[in-house]
Order: C-alpha cells, then sequence, then structure tokens
C-alpha cells in the first residue's frame, strides 16, 4: 500500500474528456496522483464532500486583485448600491464625515449609465467638506476629483491643469477642468492619493483573496502591477504579494502582469529587449505566485466612449476614443518584449485599436515567435478579426458578466448591429480558439457564476438580448472558467482539469451547474473551496 495525505470522495466533473466522472481524487503534496483507481492507496486523511456537483478550481483570468480589495474597502457607488447622483453625494459626505481632517475620500464603481451623469467637482466640494476626493469611475478608465484633489496634485482652484498625451480633461465653457479625467490625465491625481502603507496593501490583498475563494476561485490573474509600487509611489506591489501569499493571507494561485513601462532595456543588451534586471520575464516563480504576461494598456473603455473606434460612439460625431499607446510605439514594444521572453497581453477594447494590436503581434509572428500572447477584452471585435487573431494564435479575453453589467450601456453607445460583435464568445469558439472566463473586477462583481450565466444566456439588466447569436453553452461556459484560463496563463499543465498530476484544486456548489435553468445559474453559490487538497473556505450554513 502506497500513502498519500488525503482521499476525497465526492460528484466530481473532472472536465477532463478522457474521464470527465469521477468518485475518487486521492491528493499527495497538494497534487492529484489518482483518479477513481485509489485500492493500492492507504491515506492519512479522507473526505467526504457529499452528492453535491464538484468542479475543478474556477479561475479569473483578468481580476485585478489589489484593485478588488482596496475598491472593498472603498466608498461603494457601484449600482445598485447608488442609483443616481443624489445618493452618491450623500455616500461621500457620509464617509467624509467620519475621516480626520484632510484625509483622502475615496470611492469607486460609479456608472454614469445608470446615475444620468457623471458627478463633478463642484457636487463633491459641496459634501466633502474640505477633504480632497477621488472618485473612480467603474472602467477604472477615468476619475472624477473634487476641487481640494487637484489642489493636491499641484493645482489649486482647478486652474492651469494641463492636457496630457493619452488622456482627455473634461472643461467647462472657461476651460476649467469640470473634474472628469479620462485615462492618463487622471494620472497626477491618482499619484497624489496612492500613497499606501505595506500594511494596506496587504489588507487589500486579504479582503480579495477572502472574496475570491468564497467565490470558489482559486486562481486568478492579476492584469497589471508595478513592480516599483502602485505608481510608483507606494509600497512594491510584488513584494505585497509574496508576503500575502507567504504569509498565507492570499489564498487563490497568483498570475502577476507586470505593466510595461517598468520594464526598461539592459545596458549592455544591444538587442533592446527590454526586461527587468537579471533578465526576468514570464513563467518565474512557481505554482503559487509567478509572473504572467507584460501589460499594455492599448486604448481606452466601451462604457467610458474612450475605446479607440473606426467609426464614432453614437450621438458624439467627433469622438473615435483614444490610443493609449501610439501605434507606432506598439509596434516597436511588443516585438521588444516578446525577444525578451515576455508574452504580451494587450488591453484593445474599440475595433481601432483591436487592429493595431493585431498589426504587432503578427510582427513577433513574422520573426519566427510562437509566444502565446493575449488581447485582454477583445470587445468590438469584427469577423475579420476573429479569423485574424485565430490565424495568428492570439488569446482573446473577453468578459461575458459585462452583458448583464453594461449592456444597455453598450447598446446606447455603438448601437444594435456593432453590438452584435461585442464580447464574442461563440465565434471565438468556432473558430478554434480557446477562450477564458473573466469578470475584470472590480470593473464588474467579481462572482464567476453571473459572468457563467451570461455566456451562456446573454442578456441586459433591463432584459433585453443581446448579440444572442454568440451564446455558448454551460459545459463551454464552465470550461472557459476553468481550462481555458488556465490555458491563458499558460498554465494549462497545471490547472484546469482533475487529472493525474494538476493541482488538486476544486470547488463544490450549492447546484449542479449543468442541471439547472440557465438564468439560474448566477444563484450557484460555492460551498466548498479546496486548493492544493487544503479545504481554504467553506460555507457553514451548508452544513
Amino acid at each position: 500500500m502506497v500513502k498519500v495525505d488525503s482521499l476525497w470522495h465526492g460528484n466530481f466533473w473532472t472536465g477532463n474528456p478522457a474521464h470527465p466522472q469521477a468518485r475518487t481524487l486521492a491528493v499527495h503534496r497538494g497534487r492529484i496522483v489518482a483518479v477513481d483507481d485509489v485500492s493500492d492507496l492507504r491515506a492519512a486523511a479522507e473526505h467526504d464532500l457529499g452528492p453535491d456537483l464538484i468542479i475543478p478550481g474556477l479561475h479569473d483570468a483578468h481580476h485585478h486583485t489589489s484593485a478588488v480589495g482596496e475598491q472593498l474597502a472603498m466608498v461603494d457607488l457601484r449600482f445598485p448600491a447608488v442609483t443616481n447622483l443624489d445618493e452618491l453625494y450623500a455616500a461621500i459626505a457620509d464617509r467624509a464625515a467620519t475621516l480626520p481632517h484632510g484625509a483622502w475620500v475615496k470611492a469607486g464603481g460609479y456608472d454614469q449609465n445608470r446615475l444620468g451623469d457623471h458627478p463633478t467637482a463642484e457636487g463633491l466640494d459641496r459634501v466633502a467638506g474640505g477633504h480632497p476626493v477621488l472618485v473612480e469611475h467603474v472602467s477604472h478608465h477615468m476619475i472624477v476629483a473634487n476641487t481640494a484633489a487637484f489642489g493636491r496634485a499641484g493645482h489649486p482652484g482647478r486652474r492651469d491643469f494641463p492636457d496630457v498625451d493619452g488622456g482627455r480633461v473634461l472643461r467647462d465653457e472657461a476651460g476649467l477642468p469640470t473634474g472628469l479625467l479620462q485615462e492618463t490625465a487622471g494620472d497626477a491625481i491618482r499619484l497624489a492619493a496612492a500613497r499606501t502603507t505595506q500594511e494596506e496593501s496587504i489588507e487589500n490583498l486579504r479582503l480579495a483573496s477572502e472574496q475570491s475563494v468564497a467565490f470558489g476561485l482559486t486562481s486568478l490573474t492579476e492584469p497589471g502591477i508595478v513592480i516599483g509600487g502602485a505608481l510608483g509611489v507606494n509600497a512594491p506591489i510584488l513584494d505585497a504579494y509574496q508576503t500575502a501569499v507567504d504569509t498565507g493571507v492570499l489564498k487563490p494561485r497568483m498570475t502577476v502582469m507586470p505593466f510595461h513601462h517598468v520594464l526598461h532595456e539592459l545596458e549592455l543588451n544591444s538587442e533592446g529587449r527590454r526586461t527587468f534586471d537579471m533578465g526576468i520575464r514570464t513563467g518565474f516563480g512557481d505554482d503559487r505566485l509567478r509572473l504572467g504576461p507584460v501589460k499594455i494598456i492599448a486604448d481606452g473603455s466601451l462604457i467610458g466612449r474612450s475605446a479607440a473606434v473606426h467609426e464614432c460612439f453614437c450621438a458624439e460625431p467627433d469622438n473615435r476614443g483614444v490610443m493609449v499607446v501610439d501605434p507606432a510605439d506598439l509596434a516597436e514594444l511588443v516585438p521588444a518584449y516578446d525577444r525578451a521572453g515576455w508574452t504580451v497581453a494587450i488591453h484593445a477594447i474599440g475595433d481601432r485599436a483591436i487592429d493595431h494590436a493585431l498589426d504587432a503581434i503578427e510582427l513577433t509572428r513574422s520573426a519566427g515567435s510562437r509566444a502565446r500572447h493575449r488581447i485582454e477584452h477583445f470587445a468590438i471585435a469584427t469577423g475579420e478579426q476573429v479569423a485574424r487573431a485565430a490565424r495568428l494564435e492570439v488569446t482573446p479575453v473577453p468578459q461575458g458578466v459585462f452583458i448583464s453589467e453594461f449592456g444597455d450601456g453598450i447598446l446606447a453607445s455603438l448601437g444594435a448591429q456593432r453590438a452584435a460583435g461585442t464580447y464574442r464568445m461563440r465565434s471565438l469558439l468556432d473558430a478554434g480558439i480557446t477562450v477564458p472566463g473573466s469578470t475584470d473586477a472590480p470593473v464588474s462583481e467579481a462572482n464567476p457564476f453571473v459572468c457563467l450565466r451570461d455566456l451562456v444566456v446573454r442578456r441586459t439588466s433591463s432584459g433585453t438580448d443581446f448579440a444572442l447569436a454568440e451564446r455558448v453553452s454551460v459545459a463551454e461556459a464552465v470550461r472557459a472558467y476553468t481550462f481555458g484560463s488556465a490555458y491563458a496563463a499558460g498554465r494549462e499543465a497545471d490547472l484546469g482539469t482533475l487529472e493525474i498530476g494538476k493541482c488538486a484544486d476544486f470547488v463544490r456548489l450549492s447546484e449542479d451547474i449543468f442541471a439547472i435553468e440557465p438564468a439560474d445559474i448566477a444563484e450557484i453559490h460555492a460551498t466548498a473551496t479546496i486548493i492544493g487538497g487544503e479545504i481554504v473556505w467553506e460555507d457553514s450554513a451548508a452544513f
């Protein structure tokens, strides 16, 4: 008899076509060593998970983990926490009243499409009691700041605030900023508000971790950190991640992407390859924390109407969005990172930005690279772009949950015809692409079961059908959130299915996701989350 750490008995859907159902998994040192064939094994412990369905651990392929924690600590302005601007201002006033003199009021998650308009600097001034206020848009591609916040950034009275490349400052008729700052225009105020300690960074990760494992998320891909600290002023964020993992604060397995602007050319590198000192690149790390692709934000947001598009947004004939990175620079950067051993993840939402992203990736293919590059969001995509992505072996990373969260606003921004090609799924799968599941939390809710429902049902919050031709089956949606996300992170050898050699990560569900009505999938919840053969969370109410 061979001794193993544990045997797990239950109703397993493995995600492995060769062995789709299982009753027992044997686990040793955090990995699966046998599936069902356990007669010659002796276990130190045995666990019976009962008759409820168990699936591989869910993996959010685009989850801003530190920002999720930060938002959990912020004033919550997401709908329906606030449903109009008056409620938004009241929420700011309530938080301001609890803070010491001069402290920042930080809030996030508002959506002008639901509230009717953006807040303004003057409106925030009236309720803030002299505190500086930073309000983050739900897209995380724009902010609204009050007058005191402009002052903290060196522009008292909001005067002389500069226009910047890659951003947009909204101004009134007199040229004074209204408070709304899109893309890079908000960086100066974000910098002024961003000073946090190492302890605060780790606490944010703890909050995000607790939420994630309660949702059944066993792995996360963090699409954008700054190695030297968030925006260059915080405690080193990668060190915070490592400390949080080492101390057990951060439980999900993490793949983290550094933003491209923290990489640099090595002094003795004649090829101009951009990397970290010592040549660290994609794949560095272990099964708990590793470096993923380098992240480039190429354009803006769709719900904020700053995505780079070929045709204007509805009722805005002069607005074709913003390219945050010039296409010529993108064509230089992507091959440079590829040569240095980095895979690249390009944030490209608008069809114009997607074209430029594909152009840049095609340059790496022409040079012989087969690196698994990604396009984050891949939102407004034509059929030709889908075919080209498949040919170039690009992994698009769409967010199904945006359909219920923002679908009505997308329809208003693009019209039904253009929206039919937005946040595709069926087309990508039919083209032979392995597609992941993700939420872009905290831009949208991190609950994976809401996203799984939306991938299958595709209906907006108002009940409007949204590009029904892009619907997928429940099994395809679950595979995206398990194997597809592992593949997108380059971790399919370890994660995504329950089979011999892979990490023992799985989640027990409150209901059978394959038997329930698709419209009710969002009501499912995790009742136990297991990572590396250890129970990291369980719902006491389920026992």
